[in-house]
């Protein structure tokens, strides 16, 4: 620690402010072009690889973004600010362009003191961002600036030790998403097949959803949250808004007692294979439960498959056409929010014979737990990055240290 230095981001980094693309020629519907939004920033940092925008107009080419570049969020849309400030890196995505976005601030090394990776994860760590999110403008939507940016102070190791933290980090980072990526591939499979044996399928009897699930809705009173973390979380949307199909638990901020979750939430709780569906804010989000584990938020109801299998269910509900119609019953005056008897009222096309849902059903189960798997693991690895970074980062641990952490756990 005796060789690391102080300095203000400032004095090693540029902060490029990004193109104001037409907001006329932005779409959800894929073209060769991504638009970087705030949306592709995960809580914590890395980039968020699902929920992209496109873009068909023209554009600047000196706005095009290479893989590794790394940007960061210059807004957030939540009041908390929990990804602004942030830093991702652009990932390597064969057959697109990630285009630099206005909002989205591209980081230029301009020292020959720092890394650009260990810089990154400095731009990842709780300090860095506390500081983002307390000199912030704005409530409803927070803002911070590239002047706020290279404000920031810290302490910067010799450069072999700059690089041997980031190898570290990255290591854990690269399986994590490696990991991610074998989901999303298992994801689409499951889409791809979906689509194939029932979305093109005629012989079928339309079913309202309320005749397919029991709804387990906690609406109601808000219970009295503990002030510690307990066994016993609240799942909110943000749990729900995770890179694949799983609730993330990690996500959850809110606890209750014991004797809060057994007597208060009288709905019941989620068990393993109920689907949760988001119902204010980002209308649709949706996740399995695989731990009989938490309660679920006011903004989040259950479901509850019965006479249908709920990966088909889940497959149907994910579909662009039926998450448009869910949209569709929005009623939100501050923000967009549905009634959960107006979402039971969602007309489900269900093959009469019920053999192929069962033959689809047993496709998915070993899908399903190769991804439970790697979500679990990915679990595991998120957990030890995060213990590591900001003692890395401050010095407490040591790289040799870390790297026989790291190889355990690998």
């Amino acid at each position: 620690m005796s060789k690391w230095k102080e300095y203000k981001l400032g004095d090693l980094i540029d902060v490029k402010h990004g193109f104001a693309f037409k907001g006329e020629c932005i779409t959800t519907e894929p073209t060769s072009n991504i638009l970087v939004t705030p949306g592709n920033f995960n809580i914590g940092g890395g980039f968020k690889i699902t929920k992209f925008k496109y873009y068909y107009g023209q554009y600047p080419e000196s706005y095009i973004l290479k893989e590794g570049d790394v940007v960061v969020t210059m807004t957030d849309l939540s009041q908390e600010g929990d990804t602004l400030g942030y830093s991702a890196k652009i990932p390597k995505q064969d057959g697109f362009k990630f285009l630099h976005n206005q909002r989205i601030g591209l980081v230029n090394i301009i020292s020959d003191e720092a890394d650009k990776d260990f810089i990154y994860w400095t731009m990842r760590t709780y300090e860095y961002q506390g500081f983002i999110v307390g000199a912030a403008t704005g409530t409803s939507i927070r803002h911070t600036s590239p002047t706020t940016i290279k404000e920031y102070t810290f302490q910067l190791p010799p450069m072999p030790e700059q690089k041997s933290i980031a190898s570290i980090l990255n290591s854990l980072d690269d399986k994590i998403d490696l990991l991610h990526r074998q989901n999303k591939t298992l994801e689409a499979l499951a889409e791809t097949l979906f689509r194939q044996w029932f979305v093109e399928e005629e012989n079928t009897e339309i079913v309202v959803l309320e005749r397919l699930v029991d709804v387990i809705d906690n609406r109601g009173k808000t219970p009295k949250f503990s002030d510690v973390k307990t066994d016993y979380p609240i799942i909110e949307v943000k749990s729900l808004a995770s890179a694949d199909r799983f609730v993330n638990y990690e996500a959850c901020e809110k606890f209750v007692t014991e004797g809060t979750y057994k007597n208060w939430f009288r709905a019941g709780h989620p068990i393993v294979n109920d689907i949760l569906f988001s119902t204010v804010g980002s209308i649709g989000e949706m996740a399995f439960v695989i731990e009989n584990k938490g309660a679920i938020a006011q903004n989040v109801v259950g479901l509850r498959a019965k006479k249908i299998s709920p990966f088909y269910l889940y497959q149907y509900l994910s579909l662009p056409k039926t998450r448009g119609n869910i949209k569709n019953l929005d009623i939100g005056a501050v923000q967009p929010s549905i009634k959960v008897p107006h979402l039971l009222e969602i007309e489900i096309p269900v093959p009469i014979d019920k053999k192929q849902i069962y033959e689809f059903e047993n496709k998915m189960i070993p899908m399903f737990e190769k991804m439970k798997i790697n979500h679990n693991q990915i679990r595991t690895l998120t957990r030890l990055r995060d213990t590591l970074l900001p003692k890395l980062m401050s010095g407490e641990v040591r790289v040799k240290k870390a790297e026989e952490c790291v190889k355990a756990s690998l």
